[in-house]
């Protein structure tokens, strides 16, 4: 895994729009051509939080962590302070490589572990399966709902709000 540079961006773009073509043949609206798009992705990079994955020098995944949390996150009572989170904002591969997903959430959970955040945060569609059956693999939490009008959420159907806490070890 690597930090991504704005010279990515078009692999990054490609990987995107697979992933918009994967989701909308699972007739998952998550993502559009509305988000995320590509001043979505300059932001991340800029702040440092895009990682990618390469394999043989192709960049086959990417995904944005930081601590930047939703604002409706508020509304759960989350079972240990939100303040030390590390947040799960966008992922995506190219199908053609398997397992890289759960190198992706793996490399996550490892950062979130090795920088002393005691839970991570994530959120998806109702209707992406796919995350939420990686979510599930690596045992993380639902914790609620959420469901509005307001984009990008505006999908006639809620978004799930996903934890799992980290356990670090004492120093």
């Amino acid at each position: 895994m690597r930090t991504a540079t704005r010279a990515d961006i078009l692999h990054i773009n490609k990987l995107t729009e697979m992933a918009k073509s994967i989701m909308l043949a699972d007739q998952n609206p998550q993502w559009d051509h509305r988000y995320p798009i590509e001043k979505d992705f300059y932001d991340d990079i800029d702040k440092g939080h895009l990682y990618l994955h390469e394999v043989n020098d192709e960049i086959v995944g990417y995904i944005c962590i930081n601590q930047v949390q939703a604002e409706w996150y508020q509304q759960f009572d989350w079972p240990v302070s939100t303040e030390n989170a590390l947040v799960i904002h966008r992922m995506a591969t190219n199908p053609e490589y398997n397992g890289i997903a759960q190198i992706m959430m793996q490399f996550a959970l490892d950062y979130a572990s090795q920088n002393e955040l005691s839970i991570v945060l994530t959120d998806t569609f109702s209707l992406n399966k796919r995350a939420q059956k990686l979510f599930h693999k690596f045992d993380f939490i639902k914790m609620g709902e959420y469901e509005t009008d307001e984009f990008p959420f505006d999908k006639n159907a809620p978004f799930y709000a996903y934890y799992k806490l980290i356990e670090n070890e004492e120093k």
